[in-house]
């Protein structure tokens, strides 16, 4: 029997085909009565034989299709892994003899999962290959080539939870004593009081760079994108304010003057001098918020300076919060001598 029902704050329809297939998906209203006035269009296209069907096409034609989307609407370094990701994903599935989108099934994947396992991937990275491959083959749902992705029910592994890597205050000043080209000190320098992404911090342009103000734009452009595609704002505190004086006066033309990979190099190789471990460009990203959050910035603005799409992402610093608050009041002792 076809019903609506409630997924988040949409509306989903639930039908059947005539060919008995399943189908469910989203109206895209939050309006329960735009729902039921929708449900019962689909019903009357079926009864009259005028519904439009998904037809299955060959995975390469929806590769093709994909990928056309992607170059336009992804961020190129997303376009980059989602191509690696699912160009092997597809070269597998080829070599097992699926050649069609409507004849993907959820142990497709559960053998690909396995085969990533046994090439010896980390949990972590088996999970973001699955996470890619389900998002990359929900956009045919989306154009209604499938009726349902196929993969949704396909579960990631179990990963222990991981600690935030950041840098101390003392880590910090370590860090940045290793480093012996000046440019490269002022870049660090820069992402660790803006906690800029590191593709945002090498698109940087002067017009983005506001010193009379003291403010820093991320902006779209027509040959970047940020990684959620919105704009934001960023105050610029005393210390970032020299910094990028002084990198003016050094890149006249440009605030950062290296390659993305070639800094994610320097940086890497200035913190394993500094005796460091487990340091990234995105280090000094966490480092950035995790010392906000310490400091009582509150959530809302926290995740507006970090440029995130949703709160749950920024929930993150939280668990960062509560051990600073702990270890503040360990050393707290306000009756030592009263005995209990």
């Amino acid at each position: 029997m076809a019903r609506i029902f409630k997924r988040g704050k949409y509306w989903w329809v639930d039908y059947r085909l005539p060919d008995g297939r399943r189908i469910r998906r989203s109206t895209g209203f939050t309006d329960k009565k735009m729902a039921e006035l929708m449900l019962k269009d689909i019903e009357l296209q079926i009864a009259r034989k005028t519904l439009k069907i998904p037809v299955g096409i060959p995975l390469k034609e929806f590769w093709e299709k994909y990928s056309e989307y992607a170059k336009a609407h992804k961020t190129e370094q997303t376009w980059k892994t989602e191509k690696s990701v699912f160009s092997a994903f597809l070269s597998f599935l080829l070599r097992k003899g699926v050649s069609r989108l409507d004849k993907l099934n959820p142990e497709h994947l559960e053998k690909y999962k396995l085969l990533l396992i046994e090439r010896g991937l980390s949990r972590f990275t088996v999970n973001k290959q699955l996470r890619t491959i389900k998002s990359i083959v929900s956009k045919a749902v989306e154009w209604e080539l499938l009726p349902e992705n196929p993969f949704k029910k396909v579960k990631l592994l179990k990963q222990p939870e991981g600690k935030l890597r950041f840098l101390t205050k003392e880590e910090i000043k370590q860090f940045l004593d290793s480093i012996d080209r000046e440019d490269v000190k002022l870049y660090a320098i820069v992402a660790l009081n803006t906690g800029l992404r590191l593709s945002e911090l090498v698109n940087l342009d002067w017009e983005d760079v506001d010193l009379k103000h003291r403010l820093l734009r991320v902006t779209n452009k027509e040959e970047f994108t940020t990684k959620n595609y919105r704009d934001r704002t960023i105050p610029l505190n005393k210390t970032a304010y020299k910094a990028f004086k002084r990198l003016k006066e050094l890149n006249p033309d440009k605030p950062i003057t290296v390659k993305r990979i070639h800094l994610s190099k320097l940086i890497s190789r200035y913190a394993k001098k500094a005796g460091l471990t487990d340091v990234t460009c995105h280090t000094l990203r966490h480092t950035f918020a995790s010392h906000l959050a310490m400091n009582g910035v509150d959530l809302v603005t926290l995740k507006k300076l970090m440029g995130h799409s949703t709160i749950n992402t920024t929930l993150i610093y939280t668990k960062i919060t509560e051990e600073h608050k702990m270890k503040a009041l360990s050393n707290l002792e306000l009756t030592p001598n009263v005995e209990i």
